[in-house]
């Protein structure tokens, strides 16, 4: 009920706004009357302004919010008019009637059951109507009319603009300017102005307004006069909607707050009968609420409420079975305080089976045996299962209707069948597919809780209340249309662009003073990227530091991926997205990370450096014996792994700050025979082991020269030409009669490096010091390309040293390139903008592949999680969660 709400008041402060069109501002001195006596006390809603220029300048500066409604075909009216007002009041012609003083708008049923718009503005005792008509001559408008109503003058002007018609009544009262598009209005409040009663009349009203701030903008509701004017917005048969909105309370108020990131709204609602839907909320116990824990991510919309499981309120359904009648009255002693029903979006499944309800507990395991007993007859039972260690059991009874006996009205129409217990909740669910959503996101821990969105959003609400809801419009369209009239659902699938910029909407309510306390918030931002679509995410504590690397269950064959995020956590994960397990360590992992047969017995170790240790965890997160082991230096580049004869005799090269490059062996102790080769510079980059024509060489390179060593560290052969490798190009070895190394100088010429000494160079164009370099066969022909990133622009050369493409980014922080063999005709580009956090892949003809860019916010990889021919795509995000995708490589 609560979302039905908080989208009907947007809808209709949107439309109330949209009349401020052609309306004048304020004078200073002398302000003589008060501006809510002529607002008469039929009006729906009223908008107060201390500051009438600076609420529409707020609203017409392009930005935020309303610079989406301006593109909104539907609202070209209200852009018209509001921009055409904006103007005017900021004319210098307007100066003195533009000063400090109240401004109302309110909004009054019409015949057609629509809304007519009133202002009231305080002006100076000295400010005649003739004053007005003057200053709106000098901002160059014309048509101005006169006519005389109830005795008096009025000003009337006619005006199209954009194919819009309308007519601005205006005129005075001792003190005040009205001014309307409806003359019935200004000769209503002329002939009633003097002894009539104005809305301040309706109970409760006043003591709404003077709990509001003195200096905000406002907005109050008069709920019985909204009787008949919602009928329109409902579809057919949904009157009672409207029915319920206008019995919702007596009034309500609160202070308006606009910024680039939205709207909010907080004040009080008064309710005085105990048939008024607020009043009961006067006295629930305000609580925090703790369902957003457990709710996916990707719930939609949701509504909690404090929960008093000892109190029966309303009527049991007739038809309801007495089998859950007596398991409801066994439950509710151990039901904890709030209940949740909330819709999940899920693609692909009938938004009407996409609902859970969602009961917190006092006691899970005496609950669930509760379920069981009473509904033995009736189960039967399944199990999520997601991975081979994962078995939840999930229960389809057959039987709705417990909702409807423990709260009755909460969820009408929901079919409560499917039953689940997890953590210290009790869920029911429409279908199997939502209640195996709800268990996989938790397990993931992607949970709203731990969405940034919902993040942002809950920081502009109190903390307690004894009503939540919340939503994403653009993920509930289909289920507003069982309640809204199709224009009003056609009106919003045709801008879903623009839809998709409302972030969330939410609302609360608390008892305070004996009221109800209720915020409203609307999140806005300005730039949306469509959801990519995750085969999972899983969360980490915090967002990820190295590049994913896929790990083999050597008990299994199935593939893992070991991560480690910026607080130096390690997580090992499996292919379901679970966390297998997290092990803190002492340091930042640097550079590779590679699988080892320790013990060569068949099971796997996961070997690493920091600057300070080597590191080789287990498949269990458990140090192997002697390690972590301690650098004889502090290391200055990335660990390098050498088999030479594929036989398990590992040695791990690593350069020191001493400039000395040490090789250890398997357990970290210093290779005997291995004499330390001392390099000029530092060592940065990862050193390389080649075997060429039965010989070993191991290769470095500093910000010098680069250095081919033999097994005991000893120079094997010498450059005859002096070669500096790029920081950013990486070494690669070009295959053939005589092979060679090619790799690129900091100015970006190539060099090939023969294991003779001999060397070649060229250029192909002028690169900067910070390019990057690799050279990789791109179109799977036999032959090496040669790929550079530069300010912005991955480039591609062929062997013949043509450029093949340049494909520009427009990003001055590009990360790659990474090459990817998909087989041995399909390869790609990896490339990764880290200004924008979005990852590409890119064929050799410079196209993005299909479903490209995505989110990503780390350098990713891309393996194959499960046997078949599916590829996955590893990549940290900017909101903690690890993110899988399932590659589709072809090309957009």
């Amino acid at each position: 009920m609560g979302k039905r709400i908080a989208i009907v008041l947007v809808v209709l402060l949107i439309a109330g706004v949209a009349v401020l069109g052609y309306f004048l501002h304020q004078g200073r001195e002398g302000l003589s009357a008060d501006p809510f006596k002529v607002i008469q006390p039929d009006a729906c809603i009223i908008v107060e302004t201390t500051d009438l220029q600076s609420l529409l300048n707020s609203v017409t500066s392009g930005q935020g919010l309303f610079s989406e409604i301006e593109k909104i075909k539907e609202f070209t009216g209200f852009s018209t008019r509001l921009k055409f007002l904006a103007d005017q009041v900021n004319n210098p012609a307007f100066k003195k009637l533009a000063q400090e003083g109240p401004a109302l708008i309110s909004f009054h049923p019409s015949n057609d059951s629509g809304l007519q718009p009133f202002l009231s503005k305080a002006i100076s005792g000295e400010l005649r109507l003739r004053h007005i008509k003057d200053a709106f001559v000098a901002s160059g408008i014309s048509g101005i009319n006169e006519l005389i109503l109830s005795g008096k003058k009025v000003l009337y002007i006619p005006f199209i603009r954009n194919n819009l018609s309308d007519t601005a009544f205006i005129t005075t009262i001792p003190g005040l300017l009205i001014c309307s598009t409806s003359s019935e209005l200004i000769k209503k409040v002329r002939n009633q102005y003097s002894p009539g009663p104005d809305i301040r009349a309706v109970p409760g009203f006043s003591r709404i307004l003077l709990s509001s701030g003195k200096k905000e903008d406002k907005l109050f509701i008069v709920f019985s006069n909204l009787d008949g004017v919602t009928d329109r917005i409902f579809r057919q048969g949904g009157a009672s909607l409207s029915d319920r909105i206008s019995k919702l309370g007596v009034c309500a108020g609160g202070d308006i707050f606009i910024n680039p990131d939205g709207v909010s709204l907080s004040g009080y609602t008064e309710s005085t009968d105990p048939s008024e839907i607020m009043y009961k909320y006067k006295t629930v116990q305000p609580a925090e609420f703790r369902t957003s824990r457990v709710l996916p991510a990707e719930t939609a919309l949701f509504e909690s409420i404090a929960f008093s499981p000892e109190r029966q309120s309303g009527n049991i359904p007739a038809s309801t079975p007495d089998i859950i009648v007596n398991m409801a009255a066994r439950l509710r002693p151990f039901l904890g305080s709030e209940i949740t029903k909330a819709y999940i979006a899920i693609r692909n499944n009938p938004f009407t089976d996409n609902s859970l309800v969602i009961y917190e507990l006092k006691d899970r395991a005496q609950c669930e045996n509760i379920f069981l007993e009473s509904m033995k007859s009736k189960i039967m039972t399944s199990y999520f299962h997601p991975d081979d260690q994962t078995n939840i059991p999930v229960y389809f009874t057959g039987t709705p209707g417990l909702i409807s006996v423990l709260k009755p009205g909460f969820a009408q129409g929901f079919s409560d069948s499917w039953y689940t217990f997890f953590d210290n909740y009790m869920i029911t669910g429409s279908s199997d597919v939502t209640v195996s959503r709800f268990l996989y996101e938790n397990i993931l821990n992607k949970t709203l809780v731990n969405d940034v969105q919902y993040r942002d959003f809950e920081r502009t609400l109190p903390t307690r209340a004894g009503y939540l809801f919340y939503c994403v419009p653009s993920q509930i369209l289909d289920y507003l249309s069982l309640y809204f009239n199709e224009d009003i659902i056609k009106g919003l699938r045709s801008n879903k662009s623009s839809v998709n910029k409302i972030k969330c909407i939410g609302f609360q309510l608390a008892p305070i003073n004996g009221m109800v306390y209720n915020s409203l918030s609307l999140r806005y931002r300005d730039e949306v990227m469509e959801e990519s679509p995750t085969e999972w995410e899983t969360l980490l504590d915090t967002t990820a530091a190295i590049k994913p690397f896929f790990f083999t269950n050597h008990n299994t064959g199935a593939k893992e991926i070991f991560i480690q995020d910026v607080k130096n956590n390690a997580y090992l994960i499996n292919a379901a997205g679970r966390v297998l397990w997290k092990v803190p360590l002492k340091e930042k992992i640097v550079g590779s990370v590679y699988m080892i047969d320790y013990y060569r017995n068949g099971k796997y170790q996961i070997l690493f450096s920091g600057r300070e240790n080597l590191h080789l965890l287990d498949r269990n997160g458990n140090y192997v014996e002697r390690y972590p082991v301690k650098l004889r230096s502090p290391a200055t580049n990335s660990l390098a792994l050498f088999d030479y004869d594929n036989n398990g005799t590992y040695r791990l090269a690593i350069s020191g700050e001493d400039r000395k490059i040490y090789l250890y062996d398997k357990s970290g102790s210093v290779v005997k025979g291995w004499e330390p080769f001392r390099t000029p510079g530092t060592v940065t980059t990862e050193a390389d082991f080649y075997r060429v024509s039965g010989k070993d060489f191991i290769v470095v390179a500093d910000e010098y020269s680069i250095y081919f060593l033999d097994r005991s560290g000893n120079i094997r052969i010498r450059p005859k030409d002096e070669v500096t490798k790029a920081k950013g190009s990486t070494l690669r070895l070009a295959p053939g009669s005589a092979p060679f190394l090619v790799c690129t100088s900091p100015d970006g010429t190539i060099q090939y490096i023969y294991f003779d000494g001999e060397v070649r160079k060229f250029s192909l164009r002028k690169f900067s010091f910070d390019h990057s370099f690799d050279f990789f066969d791109v179109d799977g022909d036999g032959l090496g390309e040669y790929v550079f990133i530069d300010k912005g622009v991955l480039y591609l050369y062929d062997q013949d040293r043509q450029e093949m493409f340049a494909r520009d980014f427009s990003s001055d922080k590009l990360g790659g390139p990474i090459n990817f063999i998909f087989s041995s005709s399909d390869r790609k580009i990896g490339v990764f903008d880290m200004n924008k956090n979005l990852i590409y892949l890119v064929d050799s003809k410079g196209e993005i592949m299909n479903g490209f860019p995505l989110k990503g916010a780390s350098m990713f990889s891309i393996g194959k999680l499960r046997s078949g021919n599916e590829w996955n795509l590893i990549v940290g995000g900017t909101d903690r969660f690890l993110y899988n995708y399932k590659l589709d490589t072809n090309l957009k």
